[in-house]
């Protein structure tokens, strides 16, 4: 699937114990009085790397494996990718042609809704259907209940979400960390490779 001119890797891929997510930020530590120190961030926004195993099975699935890493050129390509987590949760369920989500309240205003396309994209997984929806959150509020937060998001609802069975997980733009991904075969018909991604932040599209 393309979304906003990019391919989206929707593999929910295999996880070996905790997802390890390694946060950089660069900043320049204030030669500050004697007291709290002041850093200067000088970067908008954080570029975790995160790895993840993909295998796959059968002659089809290793095609698409290897077509996938080799449209990426090495580090060149973007691609979204779904964090596979619960980022978000539904308050209400959510009908069709909706034009917004009310979620239960993160401080997503407060917290997440930066000056980046960072977090402003999001993919809806439906556990009973199994099949992904992406929207980009074009606005938010927060009513100051501590309950709710009202997210508009385009285009509108595809489809009915029902708030117990539905993951919110945040789309990420990304970029593989290495130019070349080791492709291993334990068998035959069987391939493994580790990949790490790099999210990028500051060339996420702002809605």
């Amino acid at each position: 699937m393309i979304y906003n001119g990019f391919e989206v890797l929707e593999l929910n891929y295999n996880r070996i114990g905790r997802i390890e997510e390694r946060v950089r930020r660069k900043f320049v530590l204030l030669d500050s009085p004697p007291g709290v120190r002041q850093a200067d961030e000088q970067s908008r926004a954080p570029s975790p790397t995160r790895p993840f195993s993909w295998l796959a099975f059968g002659r089809p699935e290793i095609e698409e494996m290897r077509t996938f890493l080799d449209a990426r050129k090495g580090r060149a390509v973007p691609f979204w990718l779904p964090s596979f987590q619960w980022d978000l949760s539904l308050a209400d369920d959510v009908v069709s042609s909706s034009p917004s989500l009310e979620v239960r309240w993160v401080r997503y205003v407060s917290q997440m809704l930066g000056t980046t396309g960072a977090r402003r994209h999001v993919s809806l997984w439906d556990l009973g259907v199994g099949s992904f929806d992406h929207y980009a959150i074009t606005a938010a509020s927060d009513p100051g209940d501590r309950v709710s937060e009202f997210l508009t998001i385009s285009p509108v609802a595809v489809r009915e979400y029902q708030a117990a069975r539905t993951v919110i997980s945040f789309l990420k733009l990304c970029r593989l960390e290495n130019d070349s991904v080791e492709v291993r075969y334990p068998s035959g018909d069987v391939a493994e490779a580790t990949i790490v991604v790099r999210e990028i932040p500051l060339e996420a599209p702002v809605p």
